[in-house]
């Protein structure tokens, strides 16, 4: 390992700043930036909700089955690589926005290019970085990590949403796609792949003086290969639990705005609420990190889904803005803290080496939930003209899925 020489301000502190900054630039502009996208799409071209909601699907279904292979390039290349890729490939994207005028576009831009360097980029790089350089403190640093996906959205999302407004969604795709280069390209060059690279230990032990607690949990580090991964009752309870709760992800987040339009709300209070959803989101993100490094992140984690669930029960039902703000603070706060959680408790169970493969190979049936979902949606909104009975499904789904992550047990956690 080499001399440590952990002294001064600890330099997972800077990789912690780097992927906060990035992640609040994706999350803002992609994952929740989109939805401000679809009602401007839909009006101007007048394609029907399930079309759209298409994109949405098939850019989840190429990140699934890109994910092993992110998780194998990462492995064998390092996160930063991968990530400096990634985010020249996403800025790329959309720039080509601009060029979108029929369905198969829209597919082949958001959900091919986008995608590919969103989930090669974001979904998987940013976490195994800090998943690599802290190991006791991993669910408090992942709550701030996920605090910036909130607060990207809340800040974000209404900025887009009014500058649609002044200059149209094709001329808004750029300045994002700008934004993506300006600010992604010089954050990578901070980024490090591994504490041990640069003479360091996980978490800033100073000096070389070991306190027990660090011994332990460097120690108690899953050192499983791929193959028992796989072959463990721990994976596959874990990803069944994962994939149903990726029917409510995309799913809710882009029929929230069509949703509250529907009942009468106008688009850009609409926009609003999405955003003050992401903002209430925020607290949960740091308080449920912050309780996962004291609690068994599988209650946590059972808690927050079947919250969630019935904070979509409400909204499906909702008549009144009582209705709207009761489900964004429920949802909101369960919603968040489930984030974090699920990070930190995938690493506790897999560890530095193999967590981003891990990540990659289950990317393809968590992809099932975030394919299926919107459409789904979108095809009940077409048929009935409302998405009650969508919603409905939903808040079954994540009930069953806090249960799956209620029986989520290794021998190691």
């Amino acid at each position: 390992m080499g001399e440590i020489k952990n002294k001064g301000i600890f330099y997972g502190y800077w990789i912690l700043l780097g992927t906060v900054l990035l992640h609040f630039l994706d999350s803002g502009l992609y994952f929740y930036g989109f939805s401000v996208f679809y009602t401007p799409i839909k009006l101007e071209y007048a394609w029907s909700a399930a079309a759209i909601s298409g994109a949405i699907s098939f850019s989840r279904l190429e990140g699934g089955i890109e994910g092993p292979v992110v998780g194998y390039l990462i492995e064998r290349y390092g996160a930063r690589k991968i990530l400096a890729l990634g985010v020249l490939i996403t800025g790329l994207g959309y720039m080509l926005m601009l060029y979108v005028d029929s369905v198969w576009m829209l597919y082949l831009v958001y959900g091919g290019v986008l995608s590919i360097g969103y989930n090669m980029g974001f979904t998987h790089s940013l976490t195994t970085l800090l998943n690599n350089w802290f190991v006791k403190r991993r669910a408090r640093v992942m709550s701030l990590y996920a605090i910036a996906a909130g607060l990207g959205g809340a800040i974000i999302v209404p900025l887009l949403s009014k500058s649609i407004m002044l200059y149209g969604w094709k001329t808004t795709a750029i300045y994002s796609g700008l934004a993506f280069w300006i600010v992604g390209i010089p954050a990578t060059l901070i980024f490090r792949n591994y504490p041990e690279d640069m003479g360091l230990l996980p978490d800033g032990v100073p000096d070389v003086e070991l306190d027990s607690d660090t011994i332990v949990a460097l120690e108690d580090e899953p050192k499983l290969t791929t193959r028992e991964a796989l072959q463990s009752g721990v994976f596959r309870r874990l990803l069944l639990a994962e994939s149903l709760r990726t029917f409510l992800l995309a799913s809710i987040v882009l029929h929230e705005i069509p949703h509250l339009v529907n009942i009468g709300i106008d688009e850009v209070t609409a926009a609003g609420i999405l955003g003050l959803m992401i903002s209430i989101s925020i607290p949960g993100r740091l308080i449920f990190g912050f309780l996962g490094d004291y609690f068994e992140k599988r209650k946590l984690l059972a808690v927050t889904m079947i919250l969630q669930g019935i904070g979509v029960l409400i909204f499906a039902y909702a008549s009144s803005i009582v209705h709207v703000y009761a489900f964004v603070v429920i949802y909101g706060l369960t919603y968040g803290g489930c984030i974090p959680l699920l990070m930190a408790f995938r690493g506790d169970l897999f560890g530095r080496k193999k967590f981003a493969q891990m990540s990659g190979i289950m990317s393809p049936f968590r992809t099932i939930g975030n394919v299926i979902g919107p459409v789904f949606a979108g095809y009940l909104f077409d048929l009935t003209g409302s998405y009650k009975i969508a919603f409905i499904t939903f808040t079954c789904i994540a009930i069953l899925s806090g249960i799956s992550f209620y029986f989520v047990k290794g021998d190691h956690i």
